[in-house]
C-alpha cells in the first residue's frame, strides 16, 4: 500500500504533457569508469576562489557571520582556483633585477615567499581548511605576464626577447616557477596540483572571439605554453602544468578550420610539455535571442574530440581542466542581480556536471564559475552576475549584509553526495543519470535537458525486501523563472517521478542495513584507429582493436561529427558487417540556433556483436562536414544485468524528427499580431502550451481541431517555446516575437 500511496503523490502533480521514460539503477553493481569507482567530490564540487580570498571575511558582515565554515565545511565544498596572488604579487611587490632587465628580482621574491608562507603558518583558520585545499588551481592572467611592453606597478615589464637562448616567456616562467616554489610548502599551504600557463590568450589577444585571429599570434601562444612549462618544471619537477585555458572551444566552425588552426596546432606545437588540457565552456541561452546550448551532445562532440586528438597524438588521452564552466545570459548582464539569471546558471552548471561525471576519468578537475563577493567586478552600479554573495537589499541597492545569492542552491543540492558509483542507464539519452552507494545510503541522480515534463519510471534493484527506512527527494527546478529545491520525504521507495523542465533531482534511500556491492559493471573507451575525417558519400571505415570482453554487457558505439544543418545526421553504421539501428537519438538540443551541428550520435551495440578487432563502417547520404571522432564505450559485467527496456534499442529522446517537420508557426518571427499553429496532414493536438525561455507557462490552449491561433500582442520580444501534445507525443518548436 505504501508504493501505491507514493505513485499517486507523485501523479497528482503529473503534467499532461509529460513524457515518460525509464531509468535502472542496479546498486549491488559497482561501476568503474577507466579506473575511477567513487564520486570524486573534491574534484568536482569546488568554488572559484582561494583558502586566503579577502572575500571571505571583508566588505562587511554576512549572514551566516562565519560565511566560511557555512560554506566550505556545511556545504562540504572544496577550494578551486586563485589568479590574484601571483598577479598581485608580480604588478605591485617586486621590482625588477637590477642586473637583469625584464627579469624579476629574485632574491626579493625569496624574501616576499617567506612572508607569505609565515602568514598561512601563523594563521589558525587556514589550517583548519588545509584538507579542502588539495588540488587547486594556479592561473595567471593574460597582463602582465605576456611579454608585451605592459608595465607592472612597479614600472618595469617582462623581457620579449626571443632567441635561442632565451626564448619567448622566458622571464615569465621564471617568475611562475619560483612563485610556486617560495611562496607555497615547507608547511605552508599546499603547492597548486595544477597550474595554468594564462587565461584565455586568444580572446585576450585578439579582443574577441571572431576578431581576425592570424597564425602569427596563435603559434606566438604556443610557443609561450612551451616555454613557461619548461621553465616551471626545471623549478618544479613535479608541477602539473596545461593550456591553453581557451575561451571558446567551436572546434566545428568554418568548416573545422577552428579545429585546424587553434587545439590541431596547439596539441602539435605544445602537447609534449602539457600535463593536462585546459578549456571553459559556457552555455549562452539568450544570445542574440537565440538560444546556443553547450549542454547535451555539443559538449559531448568537444570532449570527445580532444579525448581522441590526445590519444592518437600522445598514445594516451590527457586529462581535461574545466577551470570554468556555466552560462552566460547576455540579455541580463547589465541588469542587477536576479532570482532568474541564477536559474540560468543553475541550470548549465548541473547539466554540464553531469557529464563531467559521466566520464570522471579523464577530466583532472571540473570548476563552476561561481565567485564570491566579487566588488572588483563592480561597473556602475551593476555587480558581478557570477557571485555566490550579494547585498541583502540587492537589487533594490547594492548594501546590505552579505547573502547567499541563488547560486548557493547548486551546493545545496550535491552537499550529501557521496559514495561507489553503482550502474545505471537512462532510457532517454535526454535524462542524464548517476548513481552512487555510501553503506547504507544510496543516491540516484536525474537532469533533465528538456524545456518539457518529464515522468520518470524508476527501476532501483537492491533495495531488498522492507529494507527502506526513508527516501529523501531533493528537486531543483524554476517555480516562475526562481530556482527552488523541495525537499519532500517518504517512508518507502517510489516506483515514478516527474522532472520539471531542465530541472536536477537527487533521490536519497536511507536503508536499514548496509548495501552489499558485490557484482561489477567496468566500463573502457576503445578510440579508433583514425580520427578527424571529412565526409564523403563513401562508406568510411574505423578499427576499434584490443577490446577486451566479458561474458556479459553491453557496448555504445559514438560518433562525433560537425555538419551544415541542412546535410543529414543519420548514417547507415554496421559494426563487424552487421548494421545498426540509428535513429535520431541526439542528446539536448538539436542546435538548430548554432552555426552548424555538432555532437554525438549514441548508438547501442549487441555486446555478442563484438569481437578483439572491430570494424566500423559509417555512410552519409551525401558528401559534408566531418566526423571528429568514433569511440566505443564498453561495459564488461560480472553477471547478466536485466533491464526494464531493450539496451541494444537506439535511445529515445524528446525530439521526433518526422512530427517537428509537420509542424508550422506562421509568420515566425512574429510581427506582434496571430500566429498559426497548425501540423501538416491534420493531426490532431490535445494540448499547448505557450513557454517562456525560462520554462513559465505563459499560456495554456485546448485546441478545437488541427488549427490553432496564438495571440502574441501581450508577449514581450525574444523565443518562446510552443509545445504540443501529439499522438501521444511531446513536440516542441520555437517563435521569435519581435
Amino acid at each position: 500500500m505504501k508504493y501505491i500511496i507514493i505513485t499517486i503523490l507523485y501523479l497528482l502533480s503529473f503534467p499532461v504533457l509529460a513524457q515518460t521514460s525509464k531509468v535502472d539503477v542496479n546498486l549491488n553493481v559497482k561501476h568503474t569508469v577507466g579506473e575511477v569507482s567513487t564520486f570524486e567530490r573534491e574534484k568536482f564540487i569546488g568554488v572559484h576562489a582561494g583558502i586566503r580570498e579577502n572575500d571571505w571575511t571583508k566588505y562587511g558582515d554576512a549572514k551566516p557571520l562565519d560565511i566560511k565554515d557555512d560554506f566550505i565545511n556545511k556545504k562540504n565544498v572544496y577550494f578551486g582556483r586563485n589568479t590574484g596572488t601571483i598577479t598581485w604579487n608580480i604588478n605591485s611587490v617586486l621590482n625588477e633585477d637590477p642586473n637583469r632587465p625584464g627579469f624579476v628580482d629574485l632574491d626579493q621574491l625569496r624574501t616576499e615567499g617567506e612572508k607569505h608562507r609565515n602568514n598561512y603558518l601563523n594563521n589558525s583558520d587556514y589550517h583548519s581548511y588545509a584538507d579542502r585545499n588539495k588540488s587547486h588551481i594556479l592561473a595567471t592572467q593574460y597582463h602582465p605576464f605576456w611579454p608585451d611592453g605592459k608595465l607592472t606597478n612597479k614600472g618595469w615589464a617582462f623581457s620579449q626577447s626571443d632567441t635561442e637562448s632565451e626564448p619567448f616567456g622566458t622571464a615569465t616562467g621564471e617568475y611562475c616557477a619560483h612563485f610556486i616554489k617560495e611562496f607555497y610548502g615547507s608547511g605552508s599551504e599546499v603547492a597548486p596540483e595544477f597550474f595554468e600557463v594564462i587565461n584565455e590568450p586568444v580572446y585576450e589577444m585578439f579582443g574577441c572571439e571572431d576578431c581576425g585571429e592570424t597564425d602569427e599570434g596563435l603559434e606566438q601562444i604556443f610557443k609561450y605554453h612551451n616555454t613557461i612549462a619548461q621553465e616551471v618544471k626545471k623549478v618544479n619537477p613535479d608541477q602539473k602544468v596545461g593550456g591553453f585555458t581557451t575561451a571558446f572551444p567551436n572546434f566545428d566552425y568554418d568548416n573545422f578550420q577552428r579545429w585546424e588552426k587553434r587545439w590541431n596546432k596547439f596539441m602539435d606545437m605544445a602537447g609534449d610539455n602539457m600535463d593536462f588540457w585546459s578549456i571553459h565552456l559556457y552555455d549562452w541561452p539568450t544570445f542574440q535571442n537565440k538560444r546556443i546550448m553547450r549542454k547535451g551532445s555539443n559538449l559531448e562532440a568537444t570532449l570527445d574530440m580532444m579525448d581522441h586528438a590526445s590519444y592518437d597524438k600522445f598514445g594516451v588521452v590527457k586529462p581535461t581542466l574545466i577551470s570554468e564552466y556555466g552560462a552566460q545570459v547576455h540579455t541580463m548582464m547589465n541588469q542587477q542581480w536576479s532570482a532568474e539569471r541564477d536559474w540560468y546558471y543553475l541550470v548549465s552548471t548541473n547539466s554540464m556536471l553531469m557529464t563531467f561525471m559521466d566520464r570522471t576519468n579523464t577530466i583532472a578537475k571540473a570548476l563552476p564559475f561561481i565567485v564570491l563577493k566579487a566588488t572588483w567586478g563592480t561597473v556602475g552600479d551593476v555587480p558581478y552576475n557570477w557571485r555566490l554573495l550579494r547585498g541583502e537589499n540587492e537589487p533594490g541597492s547594492l548594501s546590505g549584509t552579505w547573502v547567499y545569492t541563488d547560486l548557493v542552491k547548486f551546493y545545496e543540492l550535491w552537499t550529501e553526495v557521496e559514495g561507489t558509483r553503482v550502474d545505471h542507464i537512462s532510457e532517454n539519452v535526454d535524462i542524464q543519470t548517476d548513481a552512487y552507494v555510501d553503506r547504507n545510503i544510496a543516491y540516484v541522480i536525474m537532469n533533465n535537458l528538456t524545456l518539457e515534463d518529464q515522468l520518470i519510471e524508476l527501476n532501483v534493484a537492491g533495495l531488498g525486501d522492507d529494507n527502506v527506512d526513508k527516501v529523501e527527494i531533493r528537486h531543483l527546478y524554476s517555480n516562475g523563472g526562481v530556482p527552488v529545491i523541495e525537499e519532500n520525504s517518504y517512508n518507502a521507495a517510489p516506483s515514478q517521478a516527474v522532472l520539471k523542465p531542465e530541472s536536477t533531482m537527487i533521490i536519497r534511500y536511507q536503508l536499514k542495513a548496509n548495501i552489499d556491492i558485490n557484482e561489477t559493471s567496468d566500463e573502457t573507451k576503445y578510440f579508433a584507429s583514425t580520427y578527424y575525417q571529412p565526409i564523403t558519400s563513401e562508406a568510411m571505415t574505423f578499427d576499434l582493436s584490443k577490446v577486451e570482453l566479458a561474458e556479459n554487457g553491453e557496448a555504445v558505439l559514438r560518433i562525433g561529427l560537425g555538419r551544415a544543418h541542412h546535410l543529414s545526421l543519420k548514417p547507415t553504421v554496421k559494426i563487424n558487417g552487421q548494421l545498426l539501428d540509428v535513429s535520431q537519438n541526439i542528446k539536448g538540443d538539436l542546435q538548430e540556433e548554432r552555426r552548424s551541428f555538432f555532437g554525438v550520435i549514441e548508438i547501442p551495440v549487441d555486446y555478442e556483436l563484438l569481437e578483439e578487432s572491430n570494424t566500423v563502417s559509417i555512410q552519409f547520404p551525401e558528401s559534408g562536414g566531418h566526423i571528429s571522432s568514433v569511440n566505443m564505450r564498453v561495459y564488461n559485467f560480472s553477471l547478466p544485468i536485466e533491464r526494464s527496456f531493450d539496451a541494444t534499442e537506439p535511445p529515445t529522446s524528446i525530439s521526433t524528427e518526422s512530427l517537428e517537420e509537420q509542424i508550422v508557426l506562421f509568420p515566425n518571427p512574429s510581427n506582434g499580431g496571430n500566429v498559426k499553429l497548425f501540423f501538416k496532414g491534420g493531426l490532431k493536438m490535445d494540448a499547448i502550451r505557450v513557454m517562456d525561455i525560462a520554462g513559465r507557462t505563459i499560456e495554456t490552449i485546448v485546441p478545437e481541431g488541427s488549427e490553432v491561433t496564438i495571440n502574441t500582442s501581450s508577449l514581450k520580444s525574444g523565443i518562446y517555446l510552443i509545445q504540443a501534445n501529439v499522438d501521444g507525443k511531446v513536440v516542441s518548436k520555437k517563435l521569435m516575437v519581435d
